[in-house]
């Protein structure tokens, strides 16, 4: 029976601290996903791991030591498919290290479950029965900045795009709006004590600190000048593993899925293909 060591990818890109915000920008702006192990630099020890919420939910914060979680939830390279496959749906995560004596040796993601595992699987229930339904679209004059809100918002990695006549005219992802953005500094100067009205005696230059912060930033053009045009679609009858063969082929987790008329009838994730996969593993 499969494990761990058999799925993981070995190669594992890690943030490191010390350790600044921009640092962490930079790996998902190269590499076009949202979360990283921490490691000390200089050691592979597993200390925390960073994502994009991490980021948000503490703007002001510099230092990935403080930006991180701490508590991380790691697996040994023995453990089960079945095992991790329950991790990642149970705690809502895409990714988890796999950890040997409090070393990272690699990692394990939805989509190494995807193309190793599912894609070999032989489940031939037709995509029908696990696609989601409800769409999030936007429309392909969408600004940049707009479209990644609504996808926040949303809580969606991909949404299907518009045109005038309301047909699927194209995708766009997440990683293509990160792909579209910069890497900007932008300084702040604050004042570090407050002036008083009427003070003969208070001092003329004030002190001032100057905060430099470094953020992606989206241009303000319309959706459709990044969008996918050629949209990977596929069928409500297609089987989960010849989906999970789609998805590896186009290096892709989330597909269009039409009707035999090639009208727009919902979408399925990778995550859909992975609790697919636990519930039939859970049947033996």
């Amino acid at each position: 029976m499969k494990k761990a060591s058999d799925i993981m990818t070995p190669d594992v890109v890690c943030a490191k601290v010390p350790g600044v915000r921009d640092e962490v920008l930079q790996l998902i702006h190269e590499h076009k996903h949202f979360g990283f192990p921490v490691v000390k630099k200089g050691e592979n020890t597993l200390i925390g791991i960073v994502t994009r919420t991490d980021l948000m939910g503490k703007p002001d914060e510099n230092q990935i030591a403080l930006l991180m979680t701490r508590d991380v939830i790691s697996i040994n390279k023995n453990a089960s498919l079945k095992e991790i496959a329950s991790v990642l749906l149970k705690n809502k995560i895409r990714r988890i290290p796999v950890v040997e004596d409090n070393q990272i040796i690699g990692i394990i993601t939805t989509a190494d479950f995807v193309h190793k595992a599912i894609l070999r699987a032989n489940i031939n229930d037709p995509i029908e029965k696990f696609m989601k339904r409800e769409l999030v679209t936007v429309y392909e004059g969408t600004p940049l900045p707009v479209s990644f809100t609504i996808m926040e918002l949303a809580n969606v990695e991909l949404m299907p795009v518009l045109n005038d006549a309301s047909e699927l005219s194209g995708v766009v992802s997440k990683a293509d709006l990160i792909a579209s953005s910069e890497v900007i500094s932008e300084r702040k100067i604050s004042s570090m004590s407050a002036e008083s009205e009427g003070d003969s005696w208070s001092w003329d230059a004030i002190p001032q600190l100057v905060v430099t912060k470094k953020e992606l930033r989206l241009p303000s053009k319309p959706v459709a000048e990044i969008m996918i045009k050629n949209v990977i679609s596929t069928l409500e009858q297609t089987p989960i593993s010849e989906c999970a063969k789609l998805m590896r082929k186009h290096d892709v987790d989330q597909v269009p899925v039409t009707t035999l008329n090639g009208e727009l009838a919902g979408i399925i994730r990778d995550t859909d293909l992975l609790q697919t996969y636990f519930d039939k593993l859970s049947e033996k």
